[in-house]
């Protein structure tokens, strides 16, 4: 599980960094780039594409013996939470009505939730 983290919060952060080029073209003025519209919300997606990604090498590094479950939880709530802002990008407003944006975000929040309470348990009971 370890070395699945690093290298999945590696992909993460290098896809994040990525970003950044949609954001410089987003901001010299070009109004769409594929179907990326919205700089804000591309921008949130950067940051924490980098910040889950990071988080990811770090649980993995400082606690290898992780469980499993909460492990594999933690790494599909890292990637799922950001997306949900690439997904708003695609419209200039803020995206709250897209479809099923509402409930991709219930159940992504809730993995991640459960994935942080679950190590925070296993590191101090361990």
């Amino acid at each position: 599980m370890r070395d699945l983290l690093v290298t999945s919060g590696l992909i993460q952060v290098t896809f994040g960094v990525l970003l950044g080029w949609v954001l410089v073209g987003l901001h010299a003025g070009k109004e769409k780039i594929g179907p990326l519209v919205n700089a804000r919300r591309v921008l949130q997606c950067h940051l924490d594409n980098i910040f889950m990604g990071i988080l990811q090498m770090i649980i993995a590094t400082i606690f290898p013996e992780l469980p499993m479950i909460a492990g594999w939880l933690l790494l599909v709530g890292s990637w799922a939470n950001p997306q949900l802002f690439m997904y708003q990008a695609t419209v200039k407003g803020p995206g709250q009505d897209l479809p099923g944006i509402r409930a991709i975000a219930a159940i992504s929040f809730t993995v991640i939730t459960v994935a942080y309470l679950w190590l925070v348990v296993a590191w101090i009971i361990r």
